[in-house]
């Protein structure tokens, strides 16, 4: 007997329960085995750890079937293990034998909304929309919650630093375990803190209004990120690359591939500006 609420002995008392109504509130696993049973040993800890992993995306359903036989002539098992899906009453999909965790993992992947996955997909929107208060917002409460998850405080460094709050990402950044200071996403919002080093000061910028020379577009570009003001900053950039591409030895589309990663690449103002730069490159 299982002390996890998401691992249940099925037997045909709670057959109706759990698995016929269950299933109209969240997908159920089957898993038919046997104490005879060599593979079904093989997959249980992995089905279990899943089922623990996933917690509460699915229940893992397990019926013996020499003690149920019944319910194993009912979904018509002829081999053991014998793994099914089950949602809304109906069977999904199934497979035979045990297998490996990463093959079961995409099994389930196939079937099943990752709530984790789908919040990342919120955030993305909220930050194309520039609701970046409210991004910030709810990227710090998941964070409280998954501390673990290293994708999450990335993308909490790029919405500080999308809100001009250079400090605070910085000292999310800093926190970063050493390995993934490597990703290339992590080094675009380091280079991104340099924009602020980088940013003419309000009296320079105020001699640069009427020039139109490269390093004065370059250092209005700059004000322009400082300012969060995305799309005047990129379309700078992108100019001054048509213009003068060999501006301070390629300097302008370093720092374009930079706000890129500062911005995320699922931001609609990136998916634009790659094309522009594509077009301008080849």
């Amino acid at each position: 007997m299982s002390s996890s609420p998401h691992i249940i002995d099925i037997t045909l008392e709670n057959f109706q329960q759990v698995i016929l109504e269950g299933s109209m509130q969240q997908p159920i696993l089957i898993d038919f085995w046997a104490d005879w049973c060599a593979p079904c040993k093989a997959l249980l800890p992995v089905l279990t750890k899943l089922a623990h992993e996933f917690n509460g995306q699915f229940i893992l359903a397990k019926i013996n079937i020499e003690e149920q036989p019944e319910l194993a002539a009912q979904f018509q098992v002829r081999s053991v293990p014998t793994v099914m899906l089950v949602s809304q009453g109906q069977l999904v999909d199934q497979f035979n034998g045990a297998k490996p965790e990463s093959e079961v993992r995409s099994f389930l992947k196939q079937h099943l909304t990752n709530p984790v996955e789908a919040f990342k997909e919120q955030i993305k929107q909220l930050v194309g929309e520039g609701e970046l208060d409210q991004a910030q917002e709810l990227l710090q409460q998941a964070i409280s919650q998954l501390p673990e998850d290293i994708d999450l405080q990335i993308e909490l460094a790029r919405v500080l630093l999308q809100k001009n709050l250079s400090a605070d990402a910085r000292s999310v950044l800093d926190q970063l375990p050493e390995a993934d200071k490597a990703r290339p996403e992590v080094k675009g919002l380091v280079a991104g803190l340099q924009f602020v080093e980088k940013a003419p000061s309000a009296e320079l910028l105020a001699t640069l209004v009427d020039r139109d020379d490269s390093e004065a577009r370059y250092l209005k570009a700059m004000a322009a990120l400082v300012q969060a003001n995305y799309d005047t900053a990129l379309e700078l950039l992108l100019n001054l690359l048509r213009d003068d591409r060999s501006y301070q030895e390629g300097i302008t589309h370093k720092t374009l591939l930079e706000v890129f990663a500062l911005l995320g690449e699922g931001n609609p103002l990136v998916v634009s500006s790659r094309r522009k730069l594509y077009t301008l490159m080849y």
